[in-house]
Formats: structure tokens, C-alpha cells, sequence
């Protein structure tokens, strides 16, 4: 299992908050975002993991430094195109990647609990199945018109199967909480969304909703933010891990 960790955008909502420097460097409760990820990982036995920048790269890269010589081994990739959807970052992971890798997906900008992370890196998929950690919670979401509604049937455990997947759709009974479970194939769907001229990550997922392949896993009672703005900043002394 590897991680790749999607840390290309500049974080325009939140200027006032970094001040320039790559958002996921944000210390929240003194601890940098991009460190409490990873140390998340390295708890799920995770030690190889890919960071996709765009956004101040080399400031980044040089702020990370301080892994060099640890039992953890990440390697960078440049997203030229950062300004675009974020499908493109993620497909650039697969320069790093084999067709018989199985990988986690997250967000730099999120915070999440140990357990949502475990959950998810412990739940078995087929093949052909893409992962998404959805939250039920929906009224408890800070941000919820900015959020990645998902529309969900109950398959069987804590799994569910995706029919919908949208900012804009009306009929929802999830959210997205920007934490993937995926196997190389997942990019196929990607380079087909974007040959299309759709280049989001959830173009790509909505293609895998058309063949039933995009699951969705319950997070049930674990905690989640996307810290995106200086308010959500404000609620990020929920987390105690």
C-alpha cells in the first residue's frame, strides 16, 4: 500500500491565513497540516508516500526535508498545470505508480482522525472498485454548499454504492470527505474524463458511477475537516489527536 497526497493548489480562500506558502504548511494546534497527515500514514504502516505540488513547489519540498533520513520515503512530482481541476494532479501520480499498486488518496488541506484513515486502508475492494469516504453527518458539514454531495444506495457492511456525485446535485444523502481508496485503474477513468475536456477528480468518479465500480465507505463517527477557509480554521480545535 502507498499514499499520495495531492498538496498543488495555492489555497485562495485562505491568503489571509499562509500568507504565501503552501497551505498543508499551516500549523494547526503548532503541528503543520502535511505532518499530522503524515504521521496519520505511518501509523497505518504506510512508509512510501507521493506528494503531488504545483503551488510554491520547491518551498514545499524544502520544508520537507526534515524526512530525508526517516523511515518514511516520499517522493515529489510537479504538477505544471496546478491552476487546473485537480484531476490533473492526481493523474500525475501514476508516473510513480505500477498497474499493480493499490493506493490511498488525500487531500493536503484536510484533517481527519486516525481511525478514518485506518478504516479505510483496512476495507477490502475488488479490482475494479474505487473507495470514497463518505460522511452522513450532513448537518454537522461547516461548509456544505461548497461540499462534494454524493447520492448513495447501502450495499452491504459499511459499504455503499454511488449513483450520484456533484457540488450541484439536489438529491444527496452523503458528503465527500476527500479520503480515497483506489487501484491503478482508477486512472483509465481519469485520462478518459480528461481527454474529454473534464478534468476534476469527481468527473472521473462520476464515469466509475456508470458501471456501479464507485463505493463509498461510512465514516460513521470520525472526524473530518477541509480546512479552506479562515472560519473552518476556527473549528479546528475539535481534533485532540
Amino acid at each position: 500500500m502507498k499514499a499520495v497526497i495531492i498538496a498543488a493548489g495555492c489555497g485562495s480562500r485562505l491568503k489571509s491565513e499562509h500568507k504565501g506558502i503552501p497551505k498543508t504548511l499551516l500549523k494547526i494546534k503548532g503541528k503543520r497540516i502535511i505532518d499530522d497527515i503524515i504521521s496519520k500514514i505511518r501509523f497505518c504502516d504506510i512508509t512510501e508516500i507521493i506528494i503531488v505540488t504545483g503551488y510554491e513547489s520547491e518551498y514545499l519540498k524544502k520544508q520537507l526535508q526534515n524526512y530525508k533520513n526517516s523511515d518514511i520515503k516520499i517522493k515529489f512530482l510537479h504538477n505544471s498545470q496546478w491552476r487546473k481541476p485537480n484531476g490533473i494532479s492526481v493523474l500525475t501520480a501514476s508516473k510513480l505508480l505500477t498497474e499493480s499498486d493499490q493506493f490511498i488518496l488525500l487531500m493536503s488541506d484536510h484533517l481527519f482522525s486516525r481511525k478514518m484513515l485506518v478504516d479505510i486502508v483496512d476495507y477490502p475492494i475488488t479490482s475494479k472498485e474505487a473507495l470514497l469516504a463518505i460522511d452522513f453527518k450532513i448537518n454537522a458539514i461547516p461548509d456544505l454548499d461548497d461540499g462534494m454531495k454524493v447520492q448513495c444506495e447501502y450495499e452491504s457492511g459499511k459499504k455503499y454504492n454511488i449513483k450520484k456525485f456533484g457540488k450541484k446535485i439536489t438529491e444527496y444523502n452523503a458528503i465527500d470527505a476527500g479520503m480515497f481508496k483506489l487501484n491503478y485503474n482508477f486512472f483509465e477513468a481519469l485520462e478518459k474524463s480528461i481527454a474529454a475536456g473534464n478534468c476534476s477528480l469527481s468527473d472521473a468518479c462520476n464515469l466509475l458511477t456508470k458501471q456501479n465500480r464507485m463505493k463509498g465507505l461510512d465514516i460513521e463517527d470520525s472526524l473530518w475537516l477541509d480546512v479552506d477557509t479562515p472560519e473552518i480554521m476556527e473549528l479546528t480545535n475539535i481534533f485532540q489527536e
